[in-house]
């Protein structure tokens, strides 16, 4: 109870720093999560953040980062490579009327998402076990999303494969990252122009504490061809760029 009084003081004052509110209720569902994540964090890695307080702000905080700075999204979202379900969960409390998919490839972890959305009532969220290379192929996914997010997964020029397939056109892929940021987007220009992205801003702000961060906004404004994304693990061995 008193990790739980200590989150939800930290989530609600970093709430009120980047001027966001929320939907009435959505912040003890994120409390809910967290416990559920404290819980299963003992038996599974999920995370490597583990004080009520450094969580509200590294995970929750940053996940709902966009909604300071965008207008919110006009059509269904996908998160590529959710994990405990950062960003997708906080952004799906934050934004009831638009549906989430949470896209992960490790099945303990989908099992987890499912159990979250289902104890936390999240009817705009559902959590798939899939890899990206795959799901990026099929009817209804490719090119479907007016937001596609995706944080902590891999270098910006290995994970433009994984998430412009995803992006409809006129739609934005944001990708999370720290201050390197700048550095990954100099490598990955030709990847991202290559699969139908160009880079429309980078937004930079801080976190309570001090940590900055950075948002990389990459608009769709051709489609992606149809040889990407590549067969499974060709991302990651021969990134494109």
């Amino acid at each position: 109870m008193q990790e739980l009084g200590k989150f939800l003081s930290a989530l609600e004052a970093g709430l009120a720093a980047f001027g966001l509110s929320l939907p009435p209720g959505a912040q003890e569902k994120m409390g809910r999560h967290f416990a559920l994540l404290s819980l299963w964090g003992r038996r599974s890695s999920l995370t490597a953040i583990r004080g009520a307080e450094e969580a509200a702000i590294l995970h929750y905080l940053d996940s709902l980062a966009p909604l300071a700075h965008l207008p919110p999204p006009e059509g269904p979202c996908i998160d590529v490579g959710s994990g405990a379900g950062f960003p997708g969960v906080p952004l799906a409390l934050a934004l009831p009327e638009v549906e989430f998919v949470l896209l992960e490839a490790t099945r303990k972890k989908v099992e987890f998402l499912r159990r979250v959305i289902e104890e936390i009532s999240l009817p705009n969220c559902r959590a798939v076990w899939g890899r990206a290379e795959e799901y990026g192929k099929i009817a209804g996914y490719r090119e479907s999303f007016a937001w596609v997010v995706a944080r902590a997964v891999a270098p910006l020029r290995e994970l433009a494969e994984y998430t412009l397939p995803f992006v409809r056109l006129g739609g934005v892929f944001l990708a999370y990252k720290g201050p390197r940021g700048e550095a990954e987007l100099a490598e990955a220009v030709r990847a991202l122009s290559l699969l139908g992205g160009e880079v429309a801003e980078v937004w930079q702000y801080f976190l309570p504490g001090g940590e900055r961060r950075q948002l990389l906004v990459v608009r769709k404004v051709s489609p992606t061809p149809a040889l990407y994304p590549r067969r499974p693990g060709l991302a990651r061995k021969r990134p494109l760029g």
